[in-house]
C-alpha cells in the first residue's frame, strides 16, 4: 500500500473515531450537567479532549497524504501547537470545575447513569478493537498509541460505573470523588505526554531511530557518500536532512536523476516522512585530485 493511501485511511479512521466520541460525549456532558454529576461531567470532558486530539491528528494525516513540492511542510508544526492549546483549554476548564464543584456531602449520581458510563466504555472498547485491527493493516504508530489510549479509557469508564454503584449502595460519595480524581490525574498524565511530544514537534527535535537512519544511508549510497543524516520532527511527522559527498566528475543530469531517486526511496521508508532535503557537496579527496589534474 502506498504511503499516502495509508495516511489518508488513517486520517479517515481518526475522523470517524473523533466524531463518534464527540457525539457520545455531548450527550454525556448534557446529562452530567442536568443531573449535577461531577463524575459523568468529568468523563465527558475527558472525551472532549480525546475527540479534539483525534480531529487535529486526522487533519494532520490528511494534509500529509496530499504533500507535494508546493505544500509548505512547516505547517505540520501547527498540528502540535493546536494539540497543545486544545489540551490546555480542556485541562484548564476541567481544573476550574473540579476546584469549584467537589463536595463530599452532595447526592450520589443516579444509579441508572451507570448504564451511560458502561455504554461509553463499550463504545470506547469497540474503537480500541477497531484501531488495533487498523494498526495491523496500516502499521502507523499513531493508531497503535490511540488504540492503547482507548483501552485505558474503557477501563476508566468501567471503574467510574463501579464507583456510582458503590456510592448508591453504601452512601459513600467519596467513591465517586476518588473516581473523579483518578480521571483528573490520568488527564494530567496525558497532558504531560502530549505537551512533551508537542514541544518536540514545534521546535523540530531530533528523532532517534538507528534502524531508519541506516536505511536512509543505504538509499543515499547510489548518489554518493552520506556524510550526515538527521531526522527531525515536524509536528507528528518527520523531516529528513542529509549531506552527501558526490564525485565531482558526475554530470548535472545524472546528479539530478540520482537525487530524485534517493528522495523517492527515502520517502517510502516511513509513512510519516513528509519532506526529504538532500544537500550535495563534492567528495573532498576526489575534488582535490580533480583540481590537481586541472592545474597540471
Amino acid at each position: 500500500m502506498k504511503p499516502y493511501i495509508r495516511l489518508w485511511l488513517a486520517s479517515l479512521y481518526l475522523f470517524i473515531m473523533g466524531t463518534v466520541t464527540l457525539a457520545f460525549t455531548a450527550v454525556e456532558l448534557f446529562l452530567g450537567v442536568i443531573y449535577q454529576s461531577l463524575l459523568v461531567t468529568s468523563d465527558a470532558l475527558h472525551g472532549f479532549m480525546d475527540s479534539a486530539i483525534a480531529f487535529i491528528s486526522g487533519f494532520g494525516l490528511y494534509y500529509a497524504s496530499r504533500r507535494g513540492r508546493a505544500f509548505p511542510w512547516e505547517i505540520y508544526r501547527v498540528e502540535s501547537l493546536l494539540t497543545l492549546l486544545a489540551v490546555l483549554a480542556v485541562l484548564g476548564f476541567y481544573t476550574y470545575i473540579l476546584a469549584t464543584s467537589i463536595e463530599l456531602s452532595r447526592e450520589p449520581t443516579p444509579l441508572w447513569m451507570t448504564l451511560l458510563l458502561l455504554a461509553g466504555g463499550a463504545v470506547t472498547y469497540a474503537m480500541y478493537l477497531w484501531e488495533r485491527r487498523n494498526y495491523e493493516t496500516l502499521r502507523l504508530e499513531i493508531l497503535k498509541a490511540d488504540a492503547a489510549h482507548a483501552k485505558v479509557d474503557a477501563s476508566l469508564s468501567t471503574a467510574a460505573a463501579g464507583a456510582v454503584v458503590l456510592s448508591n449502595l453504601s452512601g459513600l460519595i467519596v467513591a465517586e470523588t476518588a473516581a473523579v480524581v483518578a480521571i483528573y490525574l490520568y488527564v494530567l498524565y496525558e497532558f504531560s505526554k502530549l505537551a512533551k511530544d508537542a514541544a518536540y514537534g514545534i521546535v523540530g527535535a531530533l528523532y532517534r531511530d538507528a534502524s531508519l537512519q541506516e536505511k536512509i544511508r543505504e538509499a543515499l549510497a547510489e548518489l554518493g557518500t552520506p556524510l550526515d543524516v538527521k531526522i527531525r520532527r515536524a509536528g507528528s511527522f518527520l523531516v529528513v536532512y542529509s549531506l552527501v559527498g558526490v564525485s565531482p566528475d558526475m554530470t548535472v543530469g545524472r546528479l539530478h536523476a540520482l537525487r530524485t531517486r534517493a528522495i523517492r526511496a527515502i520517502s517510502k521508508l516511513h509513512p510519516l516522512i513528509v519532506h526529504v532535503d538532500i544537500k550535495i557537496v563534492p567528495r573532498r579527496k576526489e575534488y582535490k585530485r580533480v583540481e590537481r589534474e586541472r592545474r597540471a
